[in-house]
């Protein structure tokens, strides 16, 4: 029974192929490459806190396969007449965000793949940074990747500890920028719509006012984007992009 055992384990696994099969055996010695003078790949799973069956584990929860996948809570912290008035650009934005919470308007940009407009992301996708692999921008999953890189640092789902934090905040909001900054600074990222990153608190703030700047934006065939949607999602990416690998003084 133990080796019929482990013959359904090794088939499960690997498949009927023997372990003496010589592109089994490169494999091996692939695997075995040490990352250090005497430290190998299989050092590191052995002596991962928790033993190899939590690295595998760990390892799983790890992948993103979809948005349910994201150790994610996106926020709404704007109110009052500012939270009416963002709802009235909503509205005035048409079906794509009418009836829609913040929410609701960043888990569409998640879901969504491409780049939302191809002619106006070509000129400037050489300045983001070169291990991002842009090759992969049509992949269901690209864009949650790329908000776990840019917001925890990692290019995947961070389990453990909190949440990464999406929230939209207001112009005035304490934890956009530092209260020492210059408000001339601050009102000239606002008016460039530049997204606060913070990797220590996996947080990132955007502010509403560039939200509804392009919300209520004229789009026509004319433009530089079709429509709304189109540049809220090609802001929201661009931001994300050229946060990865790079340092802000918010």
């Amino acid at each position: 029974h133990r080796v019929l055992a482990y013959e359904m384990l090794h088939n499960a696994i690997i498949g009927p192929i023997s372990v003496t099969n010589a592109y089994f055996q490169l494999f091996l010695e692939g695997f075995n490459l040490c990352c250090s003078p005497t430290l190998d790949f299989c050092d590191i799973v052995k002596s991962f806190h928790g033993g190899a069956e939590d690295f595998i584990q760990t390892a799983e929860v790890s992948v993103i396969r979809c948005f349910d996948d994201l150790n994610l809570r996106v926020l709404d912290a704007v109110n009052g007449p500012a939270c009416e008035d963002f709802t009235n650009a909503c509205a005035e934005a048409g079906p794509d965000f009418a009836d829609k919470t913040f929410e609701t308007i960043f888990q569409d940009f998640l879901e969504g793949t491409g780049a939302p407009c191809p002619s106006v992301f070509d000129e400037i996708k050489d300045r983001f940074n070169p291990e991002i692999d842009l090759e992969r921008i049509d992949s269901p999953t690209f864009r949650m990747q790329i908000l776990c890189w840019s917001v925890s640092g990692a290019p995947r789902v961070i389990a453990e500890g909190e949440p990464l934090r999406v929230v939209l905040v207001t112009d005035e909001d304490s934890t956009y920028m530092s209260s020492s900054a210059p408000r001339a600074r601050r009102a000239e990222y606002l008016a460039a719509g530049i997204c606060s990153f913070k990797t220590c608190s996996r947080s990132l703030r955007i502010p509403v006012s560039y939200l509804k700047k392009l919300l209520r934006d004229s789009y026509d065939r004319d433009s530089r984007f079709p429509h709304a949607q189109a540049a809220v999602h090609h802001w929201l990416l661009v931001q994300m992009l050229e946060a990865i690998g790079s340092y802000t003084v918010l």
